[in-house]
């Protein structure tokens, strides 16, 4: 029998981000190893973690790791990360990001009833992706995967939309991802899908 850690990268989806903690959280697993950064210190200084369990970490108690980074273990970035930790547990940003990632499923499902072009709408908690697409019955994509730039023709009109009304979000082949800070209200989710519900009126007229 062949045992395989199971290494879980959480350096997007960690700290909040999907109404847990930890991404995995959300499917009852436990990971042997979990990579993580970004939310670790909100982006105030660079830092990056490895965590493992016990068992590997015991590995190392009479074993010499053989590591060496040019600023492994900064104790300037190592203190924003732990006032950080605080924050999050002070503040109940996971519980309130879990809240309004609710809140904007409920909002989506209006879009969605609003715009022929939303083809899927995928989400956990304030990590959420609008697939737009030609035809919802066939799911044919507004533009295909990988897609080259003479067929991102729509979706850069899009793009441009949501940027000229005042937002920027991450928009990529036929996707439009929607990752707001963790502190974010409701009126201020509101205002920005607004923003992207004009800009999807520019898909809605090449829906087959």
């Amino acid at each position: 029998m062949f045992q395989i850690l199971l290494i879980i990268d959480e350096v997007m989806s960690g700290f909040g981000r999907t109404g847990k903690m930890f991404g995995f959280e959300n499917h009852g697993i436990i990971p042997d190893m979990i990579c993580m950064a970004k939310g670790l210190t909100s982006g105030y200084l660079p830092l990056g973690c490895l965590m493992v369990t016990d068992k590997i970490a015991a590995k190392y108690d009479d074993a010499v790791l053989p590591l060496g980074l040019t600023y492994s273990s900064h104790p300037v970035s190592c203190a924003a990360a732990v006032e950080m930790l605080q924050i999050y547990e002070d503040d109940n940003l996971v519980e309130h990001a879990a809240s309004m990632g609710k809140y904007m499923d409920e909002q989506l499902e209006l879009l969605k009833q609003k715009h022929p072009s939303i083809g899927d709408w995928r989400n956990t908690g304030l990590l959420g992706c609008i697939e737009l697409v030609k035809n919802r019955k066939t799911r044919e994509p507004m533009a295909p995967f990988n897609a080259k730039p003479d067929e991102m023709g729509v979706m850069n009109k899009v793009a441009a939309k949501i940027k000229e009304l005042g937002m920027y979000t991450f928009v990529r082949w036929s996707y439009i991802f929607v990752a707001p800070p963790l502190i974010v209200t409701k009126e201020q989710i509101d205002e920005g899908l607004a923003i992207i519900s004009e800009a999807i009126k520019i898909a809605d007229e090449h829906v087959k």
